[in-house]
């Protein structure tokens, strides 16, 4: 049986995706299809329902038929349905026998409603009954997101560092199976320099596994040893492929190096366009300009980064000048300025430069600046671009310069009142220059749905005047303008910008305010990362949490639960803003609490390990820093930072908020700060 055909009757979805590899069929012999090979179901609260579609067909030549359809081993009652559809017709009741010619199919459609507020997905299985010789008995599961074989490496890229020739260094390498089915590998190659090897419990590893596949139980880890024995000296690389069912990616790579340091350089940007700048009297670097922009020289190599000298180049070279000095020796001996060589997890070494443009005619002028280093080449070169024009600067000005606002307000920012002594304004740049840790929000241009303004919209379009901004959290914000004339002019000094200050305050008795960070998370923006979730329980809830808590827990699947007197909304508190895919914000806002004593918590709910990338690892955890802010009449009063989270499931019992009507000694805030698994919080 070949690599790519390797079956496992376990997996029997990845059996049936695999079924015509290697298989021996006669001419009028049936072929069962089924795609996709699972029911998949997203996150649902309580009162909602979706549906999926696998579309069951036949791709052989013999009449395909399927005896019995059985919906069967569902996690609790009435979760499911199950339907059928032809030809695009209505839904009817499962009928059985079915009998399919070559090409012929139908639709199998399930319902998911889920009867109560666990925060796994329900899970259960279709089985059918065929007449095909290799699945008699074909099961497709019903399940969420996360169900599956689930790969975990670590690490996911392994450096040697320097290691001599004829010697050897040994690392190892942990693969974790975080799924609920068993992690099949069928294969591992070290695709790069043969002087990479990988052995198992001291033994090699074979590259194809087919015939002995290395099985990892659900919640199970297997250590392999990478081996680096190089018969030369030399910078090494290879990737390391290890082919699995994961439910999400085939192919996990592992990156090997060794003996790699070396310098590196990186100019941020790499071309610099002045565009429009206005003319000046002199090219003299002692005479004012107001068109300076600004260079970032990064180090990003293994060592140290030396710039022995910089040059501007080209026939308008005297028109650009970088206004930076240094401390070196005129005769070169010592380089202008050294960068230490880039950390792992850390930002880049850094010099900042700063570069003035003085044209001092209306037309087109060029230049390169070039960094003489010990990198790689040894010359870097950033090209420049700029135009003197005799053209006044546009002068950016808003309606309002001040806003003072409750979180979860929408602001209008408006630069209608931006004008141009020689022209007119075309265009309105408007930038979020300060906000509070924690907030997510984005300027755009209109909401996609103006009752969910913290699902965003369309980004700011800069040809029209107005932005809309959510203020997602309570603090300070501020927004800068900066006006575009007809001829591509930048407003410039004396008023190159325009500024906006929003105060957020909240006007609730207690607003209690969750956000978080992912470092790994390259945009927490975006509709893929981690999600967590805030809770806060009334003390009715008899220390219990989520749908334990018997409707005395507000969170995502209780936003708005009707404590204290029945039917008067003040004394119920408010999930204001769920978020799923990122950083946050979550609000619970609560107008007049009750004598009693509430509890305060972040759940880690799921994490997204790819966050959308195709080169990303589906299956991490990735670490979260999770933050809890109380605030009580608009005054921070607690304030909890960066709590390390990253297992699913793990609640962060924050603090208690002991609530009374004698303000001299309520509310009363202890913090708790405990960590607890899934077992620890929820009933038997």
């Amino acid at each position: 049986m070949s690599r790519s055909c390797l079956r496992v009757a376990v997996l029997s979805l990845v059996a049936l995706a695999m079924a015509a590899c290697g298989q021996q069929r006669g001419a009028n012999t049936p072929t069962l299809s089924i795609d996709p090979p699972q029911f998949t179901f997203p996150k649902l609260e309580l009162g909602e329902s979706r549906q999926s579609t696998v579309t069951v067909g036949n791709d052989g030549k013999g009449k395909l038929v399927i005896g019995s359809i059985d919906l069967g081993d569902q996690s609790t009652d009435h979760e499911f349905t199950l339907q059928m559809q032809r030809d695009g017709g209505a839904l009817e009741d499962v009928v059985t026998p079915q009998q399919l010619s070559q090409g012929e199919h139908f639709s199998l459609i399930v319902t998911y409603a889920p009867s109560d507020d666990d925060i796994h997905p329900d899970h259960g299985t279709v089985t059918l009954e065929t007449n095909d010789a290799n699945f008699l008995s074909a099961v497709i599961p019903i399940g969420g997101e996360d169900q599956g074989a689930e790969i975990v490496v670590s690490p996911n890229h392994i450096d040697f560092g320097p290691v001599n020739a004829n010697d050897r260094s040994e690392k190892p390498l942990e693969i974790t199976n975080i799924g609920v089915a068993p992690l099949i590998i069928s294969d591992l190659a070290i695709n790069g320099s043969g002087d990479f090897s990988l052995t198992v419990d001291g033994a090699p590893v074979a590259d194809n596994l087919a015939d002995v596949p290395l099985v990892i139980q659900a919640s199970e880890s297997k250590t392999l040893t990478v081996t680096y024995a190089p018969l030369s000296a030399g910078p090494d690389g290879a990737d390391l492929h290890i082919r699995s069912n994961d439910r999400v990616q085939a192919d996990t790579v592992v990156g090997l190096s060794a003996n790699g340091a070396a310098a590196c350089i990186r100019v941020v940007p790499d071309n610099v366009d002045f565009g429009a700048s206005l003319k000046v009297d002199s090219t003299d670097p002692t005479t004012a300009t107001p068109n300076v922009q600004t260079l970032i020289v990064e180090s990003c190599g293994g060592t140290r980064l030396d710039v022995s000298a910089i040059e501007i180049t080209g026939t308008d070279a005297d028109a650009f000048h970088i206004t930076e000095t240094f401390d070196a020796p005129a005769d070169g001996s010592a380089p202008l300025f050294t960068l230490p060589a880039m950390a792992v997890d850390q930002p880049p070494p850094s010099q900042t430069l700063h570069l003035e443009f003085r044209p001092t005619e209306e037309r087109a002028y060029g230049g390169r600046i070039v960094f003489h280093t010990n990198a790689q080449p040894a010359t870097t070169e950033v090209v420049l671009f700029g135009r003197g024009v005799e053209n006044q600067c546009p002068i950016p000005a808003t309606t309002t310069d001040t806003y003072n606002v409750r979180p979860l307000d929408i602001i209008t920012l408006d630069g209608t009142p931006s004008t141009d002594p020689g022209g007119s304004v075309k265009e309105w740049h408007w930038t979020i220059t300060q906000k509070p840790d924690g907030s997510s929000a984005k300027l755009v241009e209109s909401y996609t749905d103006p009752t969910r303004p913290a699902d965003g919209g369309p980004d700011d379009d800069p040809t029209t005047p107005q932005a809309f901004f959510f203020v997602d959290v309570a603090g300070e914000y501020q927004f800068e303008l900066v006006a575009v004339d007809d001829l591509g002019q930048e407003s410039c000094a004396p008023v190159a910008s325009a500024l906006v200050s929003v105060s957020a305050v909240p006007d609730k008795d207690l607003h209690i305010q969750l956000v978080w960070v992912t470092p790994d998370d390259p945009d927490e923006t975006d509709l893929h990362g981690t999600d967590v979730d805030l809770h806060l329980r009334h003390e009715l809830a008899d220390g219990k949490w989520n749908g334990d808590a018997n409707g005395f827990d507000c969170y995502f699947s209780n936003k708005q639960p009707d404590w204290g007197v029945q039917n008067d909304p003040a004394d119920n508190p408010s999930l204001d803003i769920d978020d799923t895919n990122g950083a946050g914000p979550e609000n619970i806002n609560l107008a007049r609490p009750e004598s009693v004593t509430y509890d305060v918590a972040a759940l880690y709910y799921r994490a997204d390990g790819a966050f959308g990338l195709d080169d990303q690892d589906p299956t991490l955890e990735h670490m979260s820093l999770v933050t809890i802010r109380v605030y009580v009449r608009g005054e921070l009063l607690g304030e909890w930072l960066d709590r390390e989270m990253d297992h699913r499931a793990d609640l962060w019992w924050v603090a208690s908020v002991r609530w009374c009507d004698d303000l001299t000694h309520c509310p009363e805030i202890t913090t708790v700060d405990r960590v607890m698994a899934e077992a620890e919080y929820t009933t038997p």
